[in-house]
């Protein structure tokens, strides 16, 4: 575009509609305005750099207290979570969401004890309140509410998914694609960075996190029967289902579900103790789990006491080949009409990224990483608030993430504009 319209495109094309304009109808040049602020979103979104960035790093060492294992990262990330704070907690909510708040802090209760003390060191070292650190690390349960079809949690929304596991016949191995979507996204990915949690000097599991959230949303222990694994907001499947949650959060007060997932990484063994643990062990609430292993996959459907459902790699999966199973946020198997609401896709509501990945995997016959990687990237399959994107292979030890442009990241407003 850069070379057809000039340095500044679309002041070449307004120069050019003006002449347009004397010799046509008064439309055109309106028309021609139009069309040169879009040239304008589009050579920003393809020329301004904005390239999928690096995931920082960083090592939380297992052997130090609770409340020293984050000092690297709170250090590195601080001003962005003040930003955070200041920006919902101070100014948007205000004090009487933080009695609220600090209230919901209370009736909870105290967490186990090892991630009380490390929420503990974090507030120290940001001189934010424990309670409202503690409330925090409850998102990923509070999304779950719904009103009736549309999670209510603002100001933050999400976490929204996409996770897709598939063999690539060329080599026979599985690969694990992961979109994260989740907002306030300008905040949120200014949050993110891969946790290298370690023990004994060594590399325990590495983990997808968020500086000052302590569980793992995206994670993968290594090994010849090594398992990758993704969380999943999974909406409750019946009426009550919401009342289960609060129940469960507050007078079981059942340990968080991200807790579950950490804690998995730290003790299974391998892929079997991992999928056992993640569909028996009690749950806050609903979740899936997408579960990536050497030449296998899972992806399971949790209610709080059990296992909803599972799709398995190389089975009959509904709608699914035998390749590869997929999933966001709904119980398609269920013809669940709530993701025909879903308005995160690059199309808006009436327009599932399911089904947008779904056409794309089925127009091939080798699903390769390439085609994995085009997949979860696709304007109508990655959403509006897309902070993380992540590759995983078990069986090669492959950990590529990545944090994408994405329309509410700061980043170019190209794919609004067009929908507008």
């Amino acid at each position: 575009l850069v070379s057809i319209f000039g340095a500044d495109p679309a002041r070449q094309v307004v120069l050019s509609c003006r002449t347009e304009g004397r010799r046509t109808s008064s439309i055109m040049p309106l028309r021609c305005l139009i069309w040169a602020l879009c040239c304008r979103h589009l050579v920003a979104a393809l020329g301004s750099g904005q390239q999928p960035r690096a995931v920082p790093e960083f090592e939380v060492d297992l052997d130090l207290a609770p409340e020293e294992r984050f000092v690297e990262v709170v250090q590195h990330f601080n001003s962005s979570i003040q930003a955070f704070y200041d920006h919902f907690l101070h100014n948007i909510l205000g004090r009487p969401v933080k009695r609220i708040l600090a209230d919901v802090a209370a009736k909870r209760g105290e967490e186990h004890t090892e991630l009380q003390r490390e929420i503990e060191g974090v507030a120290k070292l940001t001189n934010i309140e424990t309670s409202l650190l503690q409330v925090m690390q409850v998102l990923y349960e509070l999304n779950t509410l719904m009103v009736p079809i549309v999670n209510f949690s603002r100001p933050w929304h999400g976490p929204a998914c996409t996770g897709i596991l598939a063999v690539n016949k060329e080599d026979g191995m599985v690969y694990h694609a992961r979109n994260l979507d989740f907002s306030p996204a300008e905040y949120m990915q200014s949050l993110v960075y891969t946790g290298i949690f370690m023990r004994d000097g060594k590399e325990l599991f590495r983990a997808q996190m968020l500086a000052a959230y302590s569980l793992p949303v995206t994670g993968m222990k290594k090994g010849p029967n090594g398992f990758s694994v993704e969380t999943n907001t999974r909406y409750t499947d019946h009426f009550g289902g919401d009342k289960e949650l609060l129940r469960n959060l507050f007078h079981e007060r059942r340990p968080l579900n991200g807790w579950v997932t950490r804690k998995v990484l730290e003790t299974a063994v391998d892929y079997e103790a991992a999928v056992h643990a993640l569909s028996t062990t009690p749950y806050v609430t609903t979740q899936y789990h997408v579960v990536g292993g050497v030449r296998k996959g899972t992806i399971l459907a949790r209610n709080p006491d059990g296992l909803a459902y599972a799709m398995t790699l190389g089975q009959a999966n509904y709608q699914c080949r035998e390749d590869y199973v997929i999933i966001t946020n709904f119980d398609f198997v269920y013809n669940d009409k709530r993701e025909w609401f879903d308005p995160t896709g690059g199309k808006g509501i009436g327009h599932p990224r399911r089904i947008a990945a779904q056409k794309l995997l089925n127009s091939t016959s080798v699903l390769t990483p390439d085609v994995l990687y085009n997949t979860i990237s696709d304007f109508e399959v990655q959403a509006k608030d897309t902070i993380f994107q992540a590759m995983m292979n078990v069986e090669i030890g492959l950990w590529n993430v990545s944090l994408p442009a994405c329309t509410k990241c700061g980043g170019s407003e190209f794919a609004t504009t067009l929908i507008v």
